[in-house]
């Protein structure tokens, strides 16, 4: 049956504008970004079978999709690079806007614990297919002062500048120092470079009088802590 032949309630469109999008199943939101169908599959079929791809888990989904673009999906008929650049982009528009609410929070933030730390940085970092390296800087008391991309690198390597860490933390004057990089597709556990860069950062950072308190990896939604685990 073609969507245009079920009931105006059931149409994700129609249910949309009727009802607003919190109304929506993740399937039915997919089906509006895919938009049309393909050789007698409408555009819900084509979403439940990409999101059946990711065990019905939209997080899971939008990972491989930013990382993988249509690689996983080339075989589903209807789903060509055009579409999946449309799911992209709305993916990438809701990172935007939750980046920006956190920025505009993240002065009242008290940055106390590496969960807080990963807080900061879990949206930014969890969908990208390359390494970057943030650097974020807070106040004595534990409020956030800023945060600084400080490097952008390759599949499973960037480079740290310990000058322009230490730098914005002489420039905002601050007490204490958290860095924080993702692993694309390697795991959160620690490479030997890794602990070095750590080890070179904390000395650096103290003899401005600052303090390194965590270095964090974060790889699909979850993280490693230097600090928990007694590295730093």
């Amino acid at each position: 049956m073609n969507i245009n032949d079920w009931a105006s309630t059931d149409r994700p469109r129609e249910k949309m504008m009727a009802n607003g999008p919190e109304a929506l199943t993740d399937t039915e939101l997919l089906a509006i970004l895919i938009n049309t169908g393909h050789s007698g599959q409408t555009a819900v079929d084509i979403a439940r079978t990409i999101l059946s791809r990711c065990h019905n888990n939209i997080v899971e989904f939008a990972h491989t999709i930013m990382r993988n673009g249509n690689a996983d999906n080339k075989d589903i008929k209807g789903l060509g690079p055009a579409k999946s650049c449309h799911i992209k982009a709305a993916i990438e528009l809701g990172k935007r806007i939750t980046r920006a609410e956190e920025q505009s929070r993240s002065s009242a933030i008290v940055v106390n614990s590496s969960q807080a730390v990963f807080a900061q940085f879990n949206t930014e970092l969890s969908c990208l297919d390359h390494e970057q390296l943030w650097a974020l800087y807070m106040s004595k008391n534990g409020k956030t002062l800023a945060k600084y991309c400080i490097s952008i690198g390759g599949v499973d390597a960037t480079c740290a500048d310990l000058r322009k860490i230490s730098q914005h933390a002489i420039e905002h004057m601050a007490s204490y120092v958290a860095l924080c990089h993702n692993h694309p597709h390697s795991g959160i556990k620690p490479s030997i470079p890794d602990k070095e860069l750590t080890k070179k950062a904390k000395e650096a950072l103290a003899l401005f009088d600052v303090r390194l308190i965590d270095h964090l990896i974060i790889s699909d939604g979850k993280y490693y802590s230097f600090a928990d685990n007694g590295d730093i």
